[in-house]
C-alpha cells in the first residue's frame, strides 16, 4: 500500500493551566480543562475519558483559573411557608446545568455558555489580572484573587455575577484562594510569603502564617487547600525538588495531592492515631507515594474521589492530560489522553492531492509529494526514491481575536470555508499564472447574505462546523445556536449564495418549525455527509442523531437514542445509505438510513463485548474506506488502526459440525474478528486518495516536546 506519511502539519497544542471537576451535586460529571491559548475543553470522565467539546479562546486570553458552580440552596429560605414548595425549588436548582467561570491575565471574570460555546457574561474585577477563582460549597459565592493584593467576593446566586465586596488588601498579588469545607472562612496565598485566613462574611483577616523563605527573596504561595481550621504549622514534608504549583484535596479532607515543577505527583493521606493530650487532633499525615507521569511542569491537578469517578487528573506545559485512579494511587497505570482535537482538524482533496489543516488562527494548504514506485515483491523492499517533496501552497492568517472552530476544503479544491464563534468566511481558490501559485479571494457577498439572513432570524453569527458536499455545490453550516443551514454555491459567479434550508432539530424544533415539548438546545458535535451528497448526519452532546435528505431538503429520521455517548459519524463511501456510529466504549453500529433499520451485518454483531477494539484506551476518531477493498473499513483513533471486514466469511475451522449446526454463526453474540495496528502514533487525520493509496497525518509526541522550553532537571550523583 502506498502511504503518504505526513508529519509537516506542525500543530502545537497549548499548555494546560487549569482543571476542575463539576460539583458533586451535578448529575453528569464533567471536567473543564483551561489552556494557555484560551481554549476550554469539556471532558466526560466516563468510558476512560472522552473529549466532548472545545470552547474556543483567542489571542491574549490565556486561562489561569477555571471553576464550575452549581447552586444547591435557595437564597431566601425564610420566605417559604410551605416546605414542599421549598423542596421543589431546590430540586429545580439541582436539575439546572452547572455554570462555568474562568479568569486570566486580564481584569475580567467570564461566564461561559457551554451550549453555544461562547462567553455569556463578564465582570470587571477592577483589580488587575485575576490569578485564581474559588466557589463556595453551595455555589452562590465566588472569590477571586487579584493582582492588586485584594480578594474580591462576587454573588453568583440565581444566575447573577455581581460584585459584593473587597477584602483587606495585602502586599503583593493573591495567587491562590480556597473556601473552607463549611464556607466559614477563606484561605489565600500570595507573593508575600504568607498564608492568610479570612472571615468570608466581613472580609477581615483572622490569621496569618508566614512560610519559610530565603534571604531577600519572597516565597510564592502558588496553591492552598483548606481541610480544617488550624493556625499553626502541624506538619511539613520535603516531598518535591522544586516549586509546588498545585494542590487537590478530597471532600472529606483525608487525602491531598501535590504537583509542580519537578514533574512529580505526590499523594498524602491522613492516618488516625491515639490522642496523647487534649490539644492533639489524633491524626497524622503520611506520604504514600509519588509518580512522574509528565515530561514538564505540572500546572494543574483536580480530584474527584467518588467511587464511580475515582480519578486524579493532571496537566501542564507538556500539553498532555493524564488521568489515574485516586484511591489506588500510585499503584495502577495512568491513562494518557491525546492533546489534539478529536475531529475536523484536517481535510483532504483526493482529486487534487491537497491537504489542508487548521491551526488556532491560520489555515495551511499543502500539495502532496511524489515518489518512485515501491518494490512490493521483494522480501526487503527499499524505501522508494522521493521524486517531488510536499509543497506548502498557501497560508491564510486570520484575525487572532477568536480561535478557529472549524475549516474545510472542497473536493474540487476551489473553496475554503473557515468559521469561529463570531464569523463564517468563504474563500474562492484559483490557480495563478505561475506554477504552484494560488489566488485566494474572499467572498464578501456570501458574508453579507449570511449576516442578513441571521439578522432577520435574530440569530448570532459564527459557527461550530462547516462542511462541503462532495460535489462542492453546497456548504453546510452549523451555527453556534445549532441552526443547520444549507447554502447553494452554484451561482457564486453572480455573487448569489442562497440559503436553501434551515433545520432546527437540535434546537428543539420539528420539521415544521414548531417547538417540541420538553426539548432544549443542544451542541452539535459531529457531522457527516454521504459520498453521493444525498444524506447529512448530525449528532449533538445529548446523543441525538438526526439524518437529513439534502436532495429533498427534508428531515429524514432520528436514530434511536443510545445510552452510551457517540464519538464519531461516518457514511460508507461505497454504500452511501449506511451510517456508522461509534460509541464511547469503542463499540459501533451501522444504520441503513434509507430503510430506517440496522444493517444485517450490524444486527449480527450487535454484541461486541469480546472485541479487541473495546480494550483500547483511545476513542474512535474516524473511519476510512479503501476503494480496493470495498467490503472492509478502517476505524482509527489517536494511537491505533482497526481493520473490520464487513463481509462475513464461512467458518474454515477443521472438524465436523454437529447435526443441525449452521455453517455460520448468525447469533447476535458472534465474536467480531478485527486486525489491529499500532504503527502510527498521534494520528490527526487519515484518508484514502485512491486504491491502496492512503494519506496519514500524524504528530509524534517527540515533535511536540521538542518545541517546549527546557524542563526542571536535578542530577542524582551515584545513581545507577
Amino acid at each position: 500500500m502506498e502511504v503518504h506519511r505526513c508529519r509537516f502539519v506542525e500543530y502545537q497544542p497549548a499548555a494546560i493551566n487549569a482543571l476542575d471537576f463539576t460539583p458533586v451535586t451535578v448529575k453528569e460529571t464533567r471536567v473543564a480543562v483551561g489552556r494557555a491559548n484560551g481554549n476550554i475543553e469539556i471532558w466526560d470522565p466516563s468510558y476512560k475519558y472522552r473529549l466532548e467539546k472545545t470552547l474556543p479562546g483567542g489571542e491574549g486570553l490565556s486561562i489561569e483559573s477555571i471553576v464550575w458552580a452549581h447552586q444547591s440552596v435557595v437564597t431566601n429560605p425564610q420566605d417559604y411557608e410551605d416546605k414542599e414548595e421549598l423542596k421543589a425549588d431546590v430540586k429545580e436548582l439541582l436539575d439546572q446545568p452547572p455554570r462555568l467561570f474562568s479568569s486570566g491575565l486580564n481584569p475580567y471574570i467570564i461566564e461561559w455558555d457551554t451550549t453555544t460555546m461562547t462567553a455569556k457574561k463578564s465582570c470587571d474585577s477592577n483589580g488587575g489580572a485575576v490569578w485564581c477563582l474559588a466557589v463556595n460549597s453551595t455555589g452562590i459565592r465566588l472569590a477571586a484573587g487579584c493582582e492588586d493584593g485584594c480578594i474580591r467576593l462576587f454573588n453568583i446566586a440565581d444566575g447573577n455575577l455581581e460584585y459584593i465586596r473587597s477584602f483587606a488588601p495585602q502586599n503583593g498579588r493573591v495567587l491562590s484562594v480556597a473556601w473552607a469545607p463549611n464556607d466559614s472562612y477563606i484561605a489565600s496565598g500570595g507573593s508575600d510569603s504568607a498564608v492568610r485566613i479570612w472571615d468570608s462574611a466581613t472580609g477581615q483577616s483572622l490569621q496569618r502564617m508566614t512560610v519559610s523563605k530565603k534571604r531577600n527573596e519572597q516565597t510564592l504561595v502558588w496553591a492552598v487547600a483548606a481541610v480544617n481550621k488550624l493556625g499553626t504549622l502541624k506538619q511539613s514534608f520535603h516531598a518535591h525538588g522544586a516549586d509546588i504549583l498545585c494542590l487537590a484535596a478530597s471532600k472529606d479532607g483525608k487525602q491531598v495531592f501535590s504537583a509542580g515543577v519537578d514533574r512529580k505527583i505526590t499523594a498524602f493521606r491522613r492516618s488516625h492515631l491515639k490522642k496523647k493530650n487534649e490539644n492533639d487532633t489524633g491524626s497524622q499525615w503520611i506520604n504514600v507515594g509519588s509518580r512522574r507521569y509528565h515530561w514538564h511542569d505540572i500546572r494543574a491537578i483536580a480530584l474527584d474521589d467518588r467511587s464511580h469517578i475515582n480519578s486524579i487528573i493532571s496537566g501542564g506545559v507538556d500539553v498532555e492530560l493524564v488521568a489515574c485512579p485516586a484511591a489506588e494511587f500510585p499503584k495502577l497505570i495512568q491513562n494518557r489522553l491525546p492533546p489534539f482535537p478529536h475531529k475536523y482538524l484536517a481535510s483532504v482533496s483526493r482529486s487534487k492531492k491537497l491537504v489542508m489543516a487548521s491551526f488556532f488562527d491560520s489555515i495551511c494548504l499543502w500539495k502532496l509529494g511524489k515518489s518512485a514506485t515501491a518494490d512490493l515483491i521483494s522480501t526487503k523492499p527499499a524505501i522508494p526514491e522521493m521524486l517531488q517533496p510536499h509543497q506548502l501552497l498557501l497560508t491564510l492568517k486570520l484575525k487572532p481575536d477568536c480561535n478557529i472552530t472549524s475549516s474545510c476544503l472542497s473536493e474540487d479544491a476551489n473553496w475554503i470555508a473557515v468559521s469561529d464563534v463570531e464569523n463564517v468566511r468563504l474563500f474562492r481558490v484559483s490557480e495563478g499564472d505561475e506554477s504552484g501559485q494560488l489566488i485566494v479571494k474572499k467572498q464578501r457577498s456570501f458574508e453579507r447574505e449570511l449576516d442578513e439572513y441571521l439578522g432577520e432570524q435574530g440569530a448570532a453569527n459564527g459557527a461550530h462546523h462547516v462542511r462541503f458536499t462532495p460535489d462542492s455545490q453546497k456548504l453546510i453550516i452549523v451555527t453556534t445556536e445549532s441552526r443547520i443551514l444549507i447554502v447553494d454555491l452554484s451561482n457564486w459567479e453572480n455573487e448569489e449564495f442562497e440559503i436553501m434550508r434551515e433545520f432546527g432539530h437540535h434546537r428543539g424544533f420539528d420539521s415544521e418549525g414548531k417547538n417540541i415539548e420538553n426539548s432544549t438546545i443542544s451542541t452539535v458535535v459531529s457531522i457527516a455527509v454521504s459520498s453521493d451528497g444525498q444524506w447529512l448526519g448530525t449528532a449533538d452532546d445529548k446523543n441525538n442523531i438526526h439524518v437529513f435528505n439534502l436532495d429533498s431538503l427534508k428531515h429524514h429520521i432520528q436514530l434511536p437514542r443510545e445510552n452510551i455517548p457517540h464519538t464519531a459519524l461516518s457514511f460508507n463511501e461505497f454504500r452511501p445509505n449506511e451510517l456508522l456510529v461509534s460509541l464511547a466504549n469503542n463499540a459501533f453500529y451501522i444504520y441503513d438510513v434509507e430503510h430506517k433499520r440496522l444493517t444485517d451485518w450490524s444486527r449480527k454483531h450487535i454484541d461486541m463485548s469480546n472485541c479487541r477494539l473495546l480494550e483500547q484506551r483511545d476513542r474512535i476518531r474516524g473511519v476510512i474506506y479503501n476503494p480496493a477493498e470495498q467490503n472492509k473499513m478502517i476505524l482509527y483513533g489517536s494511537t491505533f488502526m482497526c481493520l473490520v471486514d464487513l463481509e462475513d466469511k464461512e467458518d474454515t475451522q477443521l472438524g465436523k459440525r454437529k447435526p443441525g449446526e449452521d455453517k455460520t454463526d448468525d447469533s447476535p453474540n458472534s465474536i467480531l474478528p478485527v486486525s489491529m495496528s499500532f504503527q502510527y502514533q498521534q494520528i490527526l487525520h487519515c484518508d484514502f486518495l485512491g486504491e491502496n493509496k492512503m494519506v496519514m497525518i500524524e504528530r509524534p509526541k517527540f515533535s511536540v516536546l521538542e518545541n517546549l522550553p527546557p524542563s526542571f532537571y536535578k542530577a542524582h550523583f551515584g545513581a545507577a
